[in-house]
């Protein structure tokens, strides 16, 4: 089976590398001869293993993206809004989200 790249937009995998400047790809720094011959038949090259969640979120995303409909008449009042400062969010809905995930974290470890 053959490693192929997977592109995961949107999620914001790269913050970390803006705050730091590290944006650089690990294959150009130099590999230690002894990790090297350690590497064997991976030529030097990192695995990556991505867990069911970020390929179901890869997926999600590449869905979203390539979806030919938006619905700009439920996103262009909420940019005007936002554009104008008059956006306007209950903060009784962001606490009950917040308690909620909370409640369901929670939950998952029990």
């Amino acid at each position: 089976m053959e490693w192929t790249p997977m592109r995961i937009k949107g999620l914001g995998s790269n913050k970390l590398e803006r705050i730091t400047g590290n944006n650089r790809v690990a294959a150009e720094r130099p590999v230690a001869s002894g990790r090297a011959a350690k590497a064997g038949s991976s030529r030097g090259r990192d695995d990556v293993a991505l867990s069911e969640g970020a390929r179901i979120a890869g997926q999600a995303g590449e869905a979203v993206q390539s979806s030919p409909e938006l619905r700009m008449e439920l996103i262009q009042p909420i940019k005007e809004a936002l554009a104008s400062g008059t956006y306007n969010v209950s903060s009784l809905d962001v606490a009950d989200k917040m308690l909620r995930q909370v409640l369901m974290e929670r939950k998952q470890s029990l």
